[in-house]
């Protein structure tokens, strides 16, 4: 290993802050594809940065165990209770899984297409034409956090707070005390809203978690979960996503000629921008991991952001290619842990890029999008555009 090999740390959020994370990816995937990562105040973990490696150990639900917890750090945004979906393995994963999937599946989703294309729309309509707005602050933040908020039933004035919630929970820089008190507030909150849906059930996922009939802790730990993937990962691909493609803008004049562009660009904008830059397993056994012995009980850290842009199965992979078919990008995951609100995500983005198409005709960047200081959330904190 070279030297300059050695000195990447992929605990050091000011690569990605400045966006050189996809350099750094790149020097591993040729030449340390297994790669040894130190730890202050824990035993280190070990990445995969290469598509197939990372697409093989994600559907190894056998060697590469998730509850243990899925961040580097040794915390689950749950806490020290009841294990969400996100951070348990079978059997227990499937039975706490097949509880949302119907109120989740396409089918169920597509029903509140009206309802989505109206919050699409209403946003849309209240940012200026001809001037410079942060799209984060006046869209990106609030389409997913009301949208997620009308899935789950929760009144469209508490969703402000979901969203600060979320934050804090997603937060690698959060403290540990800090992370405790929105969790708290977060399940409080939830324990009231499930008291209503008992007495007045309605069309959402809290009333089909409540119909579940879980452990009071395993209802706090799935509306935890819903509540930060709701609104962190939509909010960072639209955002990722409309940047880059404003970067591109004969690209961006073909979609808004040929609507047909949506669905791959949709696809293309999760396998670009990887909203969820990775998630950690631990190792059930001692393996032989490409040809690095990897002990039992081992952190191995699964990189989809380095997968998404691998040359080996990808094309072009750091641009944007909109008509980009076939697609096999691990945007949304792969295997038993695939997004349980990959329809919902996807519905999200194609509705607001269609009403967005029918009212402007170009986006153009003011200065550089700000990243969000994070290396498990691929995110930014504000992005001045204008449109006309």
């Amino acid at each position: 290993m070279t030297a300059c090999l050695a000195d990447i740390d992929l605990l050091d959020l000011t690569q990605f802050t400045a966006s050189r994370e996809h350099a750094a990816f790149a020097a591993l995937r040729d030449r340390d594809a297994v790669h040894f990562n130190p730890e202050p105040g824990g035993p280190g973990f070990w990445s995969l940065v290469r598509y197939d490696h990372v697409s093989a150990a994600v559907r190894d639900h056998a060697r590469f165990l998730s509850g243990h917890g899925t961040q580097i750090k040794d915390r689950r945004a749950e806490g020290h209770g009841h294990a969400s979906v996100h951070n348990s393995d079978p059997p227990l994963h499937g039975q706490l899984r097949n509880i949302v999937l119907p109120a989740l599946s396409r089918a169920s989703v597509m029903r509140r297409e009206e309802r989505i294309e109206a919050i699409a729309r209403e946003l849309i309509a209240s940012v200026p034409r001809g001037q410079p707005f942060d799209f984060v602050d006046r869209i990106a933040v609030k389409l997913p956090m009301m949208v997620i908020a009308d899935v789950l039933g929760v009144p469209p004035d508490d969703s402000a707070a979901l969203v600060d919630w979320a934050n804090l929970m997603s937060d690698v820089r959060a403290t540990d005390a800090e992370q405790a008190e929105a969790r708290e507030a977060l399940y409080a909150y939830f324990r009231r809203l499930s008291a209503v849906k008992r007495r007045k059930p309605a069309d959402d996922v809290a009333t089909a978690l409540v119909a579940a009939d879980m452990h009071e802790q395993a209802l706090d730990a799935y509306f935890m979960l819903l509540t930060v993937a709701g609104n962190e990962t939509t909010r960072f691909l639209l955002t990722g996503g409309l940047a880059q493609l404003s970067r591109q803008p004969d690209d961006f004049a073909r979609v808004a000629e040929d609507r047909m562009l949506i669905a791959p660009l949709v696809e293309e904008m999760c396998r670009f921008v990887s909203p969820v830059a990775h998630m950690r397993r631990t190792t059930s056994e001692a393996l032989d991991l490409y040809g690095t012995a990897i002990p039992k009980g081992a952190k191995v850290v699964l990189w989809f952001t380095s997968a998404n842009r691998d040359e080996r199965q990808f094309a072009d992979p750091d641009r944007l290619v909109i008509d980009r078919r076939p697609n096999p990008h691990l945007g949304f995951g792969q295997g038993a842990h695939f997004c349980v609100g990959a329809h919902l995500a996807r519905l999200e983005v194609r509705i607001f890029l269609n009403a967005m198409f029918d009212t402007i005709s170009a986006m153009e960047l003011i200065g550089e999008p700000v990243r969000l200081p994070s290396n498990w959330f691929t995110g930014w904190t504000a992005m001045q555009v204008r449109w006309s």
